[in-house]
């Protein structure tokens, strides 16, 4: 495995996980049962200076009309990877925050795939200055979370690939009701900004 790979792999891991190497890539090994359901509530965010006011629900506003834009969410499967999903939200202009409240809706049904986000968390804030994402969810995020070295890694990049889909986010910092934390569940640290990595992502045509 390159030397490069295994310094980005340490970063990842709290404590030693076996079995998550494939071609020099993370290869998801499945623990436990997938995250069950979830719950969102209205946030509020910031974006390039902006604050936009969540407190009204998109495209509910009387006599105003939503334009849809098409984001990418990404939700487990069965064998422990990321699926990408193209959705149409009408949250322009507040789009990072409608893709992250997409992502806490979950999969459509039927669709076999995964959520990704514990039951019952909220996303509280959101802000991207300078290429980085700071995304704010409630305490469930961590306290409802079912565990296991798998799960906490498609939790954290399916938040973290969301994102950086979008031009104008190159890192992103994901905070558990307002703090930095070292870990979700023990297996990944997030106490600093993450870069995409596509290793977890398994194309699909969903």
């Amino acid at each position: 495995m390159p030397a490069g790979k295994m310094r980005q792999l340490s970063r990842y891991l709290v404590i030693p996980v076996l079995g998550l190497f494939l071609s020099g890539c993370l290869s998801p090994v499945r623990e436990g049962n997938p995250l069950p359901g979830l719950g969102i509530a209205a946030a509020q965010q910031t974006t390039a200076g902006i604050k936009v006011d969540s407190g009204s629900v998109p495209g509910k506003e009387t006599g105003i009309h939503r334009k849809t834009v098409p984001v990418t969410l990404y939700f487990g499967e069965d064998q422990g990877y990321l699926v990408p999903v193209k959705k149409e939200t009408t949250g322009a202009p507040a789009v990072a925050r409608a893709a992250m409240q997409e992502l806490c809706r979950g999969p459509a049904p039927g669709s076999g795939l995964n959520p990704t986000i514990p039951p019952g968390t909220t996303l509280r804030n959101i802000n991207i200055k300078d290429g980085l994402a700071t995304v704010d969810f409630s305490r469930e995020l961590k306290t409802r979370h079912g565990g296991g070295s798998t799960e906490e890694l498609l939790t954290v990049y399916s938040i973290v690939d969301t994102l950086t889909r979008f031009p104008s986010v190159r890192r992103v910092q994901i905070l558990v009701d307002g703090k930095r934390l070292e870990t979700l569940t023990g297996h990944m640290d997030i106490s600093m900004p993450l870069e995409r990595d596509n290793c977890m992502i398994r194309e699909s045509g969903h």
